[in-house]
């Protein structure tokens, strides 16, 4: 299968590199204890006054949730991630428990526990491809989400890798292309 390891200006961690937005995914189960350590891995990110504002909802592959995922995605995005084996619902509370205060910085930490969740899946031979491509509003009516306590952050589609060549164009070019990213100099300045 494709792995699609990047060549980095400076080195890095190779769990780093080895997490990366798949589309191809396999036939294959992602039990619920392993998906339980992705969890936990997103459980111990850092965040503002160690509040941990975020929350998961998740559908496995073959389920009416799942299906109903599938539909509320972007067009651009169903191809693909129906098969994925698993689909996750990332939310961030708006709002600190402590205090009732708006936590300025949920959706950054739903982001690092996001990140932390899928550099755990990579470490389980697990990709992962986050996705901001999909009907907000039908997303709040489908799943009953109350607003003013939550705000959607993203659909993350979780599998098995498989061979580019499953996927259909343009995605199968996508695939197989290289990894990039903007140079360090570019958007770091020293003061």
């Amino acid at each position: 299968m494709n792995i699609k390891i990047p060549n980095t200006e400076y080195e890095v961690a190779n769990w780093i590199t080895q997490r990366w937005s798949a589309r191809a995914f396999r036939d294959q189960h992602i039990d619920e204890t392993t998906l339980n350590r992705l969890f936990e891995a997103a459980s111990w990110s850092a965040s503002s006054m160690n509040e941990q504002p975020w929350h998961y909802y998740y559908a496995y592959k073959g389920s009416e949730a799942f299906n109903q995922i599938i539909d509320l995605l972007m067009e651009g995005n169903q191809p693909w991630a129906k098969d994925a084996n698993v689909i996750l619902l990332s939310l961030a509370k708006k709002t600190f428990d402590r205090n009732g205060r708006p936590n300025r910085h949920a959706m950054h930490d739903v982001g690092a526990a996001n990140t932390t969740l899928l550099l755990q899946a990579a470490e389980e031979g697990i990709l992962g491809h986050m996705m901001g491509g999909f009907r907000m509003d039908k997303a709040v009516e489908a799943f009953d989400i109350d607003t003013n306590k939550w705000e959607l952050a993203c659909f993350i589609a979780l599998g098995y890798p498989d061979e580019a060549t499953t996927l259909e164009e343009p995605y199968k070019t996508r695939e197989l292309s290289a990894r990039s990213r903007n140079t360090v100099e570019s958007f770091t300045q020293k003061l």
